[in-house]
Parts: structure tokens; C-alpha cells; sequence
């Protein structure tokens, strides 16, 4: 299941012309990608390390180590991220902090890095919209930029903090 889910997200990646790395890099601002095909519903954020930990440097002491650990455990909770309005189980999540403070390869401090969290969901029914909780977990972010594929289309949208919610009909 992980490599069909890892192939939905390259379709969608593909057939949206995006390319997350590619993007402008804005604090406050992040990405949602989702893709949904049958009943795989796959969510990934992209948010800047310094709305995400409040700082974007390598892990400097015990501190930013402890913010990294804390926000990592956080996300593994889906409900600190997204509440889905449909009938899904979590299936699987992934995030960019697992070993940000053991990696010591040369960065320059000026870099600004992302923090990247991916959620799998098993739905039996059709996920008509969701509303992000993220905003929450994080007061600098105030919006992100959804995109979305599925077996009925394609689209994109603004979430922020004041409407922090997306709907589409199937």
C-alpha cells in the first residue's frame, strides 16, 4: 500500500506541475497536497521550519532538540493536523523530524528548511472536505495552499487560520 500511495502522490505531483521543492519558500505560508483515489485519501504538508519549530537552523541545544521531538510526536496524531468530515482511519504518517537533530551534514544556517508531515487514510466514505488544525499546533501560520486530485477532478484553494476549512462535492 505504501508504494501505490507513494505513486498517487508522484501522479499528482506530475499532473499538477508542481514540484514542492520548486516552490517560494514564505513564511507563515505552507503547501497541502491530497490525492484520493478510491478509498486512499493521502494528505501532505509542506510548512517552514520556522513556523512549524520557530526556528529553521540545525538543532543548536537540548531546546531545539525538545522542540523537534515534541512537534514530531504531535504529528503523529492526524487530529493535530487535519479533522476529516467522512468516515476515515489513519492508516499511516510520516514526518521530516524523525532524526533532524542526529543528521550532521554541512548546512548553512541561512537555508530555509520545511517541515514535512504525510498522512494515509483508509475512508469508506467518500471525503467530502476537511478542516485543518494545523493553525492551531502552529500561530505563525496563517494560510496554505491546498491542491488537490481525484477521481473527479482537480483543484486548488486558500486555507487560513480565520477559515481554516475546504469542501468539494464528489
Amino acid at each position: 500500500m505504501k508504494t501505490f500511495t507513494k505513486g498517487l502522490s508522484i501522479a499528482l505531483l506530475l499532473s499538477m506541475g508542481f514540484s514542492a521543492h520548486a516552490q517560494k519558500h514564505v513564511h507563515g505560508e505552507g503547501e497541502l497536497l491530497i490525492a484520493q483515489e478510491g478509498s486512499v485519501l493521502q494528505m501532505q504538508f509542506i510548512i517552514p521550519a520556522a513556523d512549524a519549530l520557530g526556528f529553521e537552523h540545525q538543532a543548536a541545544n537540548s531546546a531545539d532538540k525538545n522542540a523537534i521531538d515534541v512537534l514530531a510526536q504531535q504529528l503523529k496524531n492526524s487530529s493535530h493536523a487535519i479533522d476529516i468530515k467522512g468516515q476515515c482511519i489513519l492508516q499511516s504518517t510520516e514526518n521530516s523530524l524523525a532524526h533532524s537533530h542526529d543528521d550532521h551534514d554541512d548546512h548553512d544556517d541561512h537555508d530555509h528548511h520545511n517541515v514535512e508531515a504525510t498522512y494515509n487514510f483508509n475512508c469508506k466514505t467518500p471525503v467530502l472536505g476537511f478542516s485543518v488544525t494545523l493553525f492551531k499546533l502552529m500561530p505563525s501560520l496563517t494560510a496554505l495552499n491546498v491542491q488537490w486530485i481525484s477521481k473527479t477532478g482537480q483543484g486548488s484553494a486558500e486555507v487560513t487560520r480565520n477559515n481554516p476549512v475546504i469542501s468539494w462535492q464528489s
